[in-house]
């Protein structure tokens, strides 16, 4: 079993080839793929698969019992361990917007930030709102906590705390407080569960780098670390 904080890259439509081809790839690794969302994921196509309840949570099966999508603010129960999911994040990769197809200005907006060098995302192709959750999913996950009294062996999500960023950026600015990735209302969500949610570490991706933030909380990139005992 792999679980994948984020970005699983399903950014393509339901009926896309690429998706079907990765798919038919991913159908024969010799393991099961559990994931949460990031934030540059086809959020309208996720929404398109059936929900229903697995291992005590909410999940969406991709692909029958290989590619499994578990849902934001859910406690789940797996080889005899729960994991609390949560999903989602800000895109930080849009200094040039983020652009509408049908805004009748969208054509001369895409060439300045083209011209400038500035990412964007446009809307409904490389960017959803729903990166971000709903204060249904946030009371949700409140919920689902307070049922397992905030005691968890795990948790998996694409972002992290405001506070546990905080140390992020100071390794990024190599001891100095740079600010590059602004608080929101996940981040500053994540720092509320952090006063009262017991676990034993706290798995993340996001950030573009493999390391250890602290004690109890991880980045996964491109590595695959051990799950802490």
């Amino acid at each position: 079993m792999v679980i994948v904080c984020g970005d699983f890259g399903l950014l393509w439509e339901r009926n896309d080839k690429t998706l079907k081809y990765n798919l038919d790839w991913m159908a024969r690794l010799p393991f099961k793929i559990l994931w949460i969302s990031g934030n540059h994921e086809n959020y309208d196509m996720l929404e398109d698969y059936h929900l229903e309840e697995w291992h005590g949570g909410k999940a969406r099966h991709i692909l029958r019992d290989k590619i499994i999508y578990l849902e934001r603010g859910q406690v789940f129960k797996i080889e005899g361990k729960k994991f609390f999911t949560f999903g989602g994040a800000s895109s930080h990769d849009i200094q040039g917007g983020v652009l509408d197809p049908h805004d009748p200005d969208y054509a001369r907006k895409r060439i300045a930030a083209n011209k400038a060098r500035l990412p964007y995302r446009i809307k409904g192709i490389s960017w959803w709102e729903q990166e971000l959750p709903t204060e249904e999913e946030m009371q949700e996950g409140i919920r689902n906590l307070e049922k397992a009294n905030y005691k968890v062996d795990y948790v998996i999500t694409h972002c992290l705390a405001s506070s546990v960023q905080e140390k992020l950026e100071q390794y990024f600015g190599s001891g100095d407080f740079i600010h590059s990735y602004k608080e929101d209302i996940l981040t500053e969500y994540f720092d509320r569960l952090e006063e009262k949610l017991k676990y034993k570490y706290w798995y993340c991706g996001h950030y573009h780098l493999d390391m250890e933030v602290d004690e109890k909380h991880g980045v996964v990139y491109e590595g695959i670390g051990a799950m802490k005992p």
